[in-house]
């Protein structure tokens, strides 16, 4: 019983942490599943398009879920705290919490799938301009690397 009572403290003790601990790891889990389930590089003139909205919309949809799931939210813009007390300064101080919270899961969808690099290769082999600044300098074994027939295999 004494090592329940423990954890329990200690759960409660670190809840946010613990939180946002499990949320980042439901994240980086949902981010390589769907990196192996549901993106195909189209090798086409579309690919920097396609890399990147498989990279950043997802992101976006995590962030605006963040802040609707948000309790401080609702409170925050419904009005319920209005009172002679809430001052711009306490409005803002608030919405920067409640921000950097609603931001813990798309930065750790960006970081996970640019430590992937599935979506930034699609994007990268579809773009001539970022072909050559990546390959300045390195010949033509680096423009070979960088086409989809490679990223392919």
């Amino acid at each position: 019983m004494e090592k329940f009572r423990t954890m329990l403290d200690f759960c409660l003790s670190h809840q946010k942490v613990l939180g946002y601990s499990a949320v980042s790891l439901l994240t980086a889990g949902s981010e390589r599943l769907f990196s192996a389930v549901a993106f195909q590089c189209p090798c086409n003139s579309w690919n920097m398009l396609y890399g990147s909205v498989f990279l950043l919309v997802p992101a976006l949809i995590l962030f605006l879920l963040g802040y609707l799931l948000n309790v401080r939210t609702w409170r925050l813009f419904t009005g319920c705290c209005a009172s002679g007390k809430w001052s711009c300064w306490r409005f803002f101080r608030v919405l920067w919490l409640v921000t950097v919270s609603a931001a813990v899961a798309p930065l750790t969808w960006i970081a996970v799938a640019l430590l992937g690099a599935n979506f930034y290769e699609c994007a990268a082999s579809g773009s001539s301009l970022l072909q050559r600044h990546l390959c300045q300098g390195r010949g033509t074994q680096c423009h070979e690397q960088l086409t989809c027939a490679d990223m392919m295999a």
